[in-house]
């Protein structure tokens, strides 16, 4: 089929994951670079008073670009099992793509751990209010869980997921 030497569905949904995936990771390491430097020794006491509105208004707008990151991950990897499973079975691409997909859905996992420290940024009512409070102790333990979270399986999916693009993408060209 002549379109396909310009588009192949195929080639870009073995590629997808991939794309989100990075996107997942970069996006990650940019919070723990930036909001890391609102902890620096120099830039703690300057950041306190205005830490609360800060990382509200951040997490409103982070949230749904994580959420869609990880729902893209993780679909379209599972989609990949999908299509032409036969291909991903003879190019060992498969089990990549499922590591890669269930990697990317483990991010979820980190939600318990990392709920309490967003709660006492964002919350101006409660015990995490308090004038003796220290928000930015509150910003150490989030920056915490965010580095063990990128770290592990955010980091591994992008792994998972490169390992299968690279073996799959040879495979994934439709012969005719």
């Amino acid at each position: 089929m002549a379109s396909r030497l310009f588009f192949d569905p195929l080639v870009a949904l073995r590629a997808a994951p991939l794309v989100s995936s990075t996107c997942s990771l970069l996006f990650a390491w940019d919070q723990h670079f930036f909001l890391g430097l609102l902890n620096r020794p120099e830039n703690r006491p300057h950041s306190r008073p205005l830490l609360r509105s800060y990382f509200s208004s951040f997490f409103r707008r982070a949230l749904p670009f994580v959420v869609v990151t990880i729902a893209a991950s993780t679909w379209l990897g599972i989609g990949n099992l999908y299509a032409r499973p036969d291909a991903l079975v003879a190019s060992s691409s498969l089990r990549w793509y499922a590591a890669g997909s269930a990697l990317a859905a483990a991010h979820l996992l980190y939600v318990p751990a990392i709920a309490p420290s967003c709660r006492a940024l964002i919350c101006a009512d409660g015990p995490a209010a308090g004038a003796d409070d220290d928000v930015n102790a509150y910003l150490d333990d989030w920056l915490t869980v965010n580095a063990r979270r990128m770290l592990t399986v955010d980091l591994a999916a992008w792994a998972a997921f490169v390992v299968a693009v690279t073996r799959s993408l040879p495979h994934s060209r439709v012969r005719e």
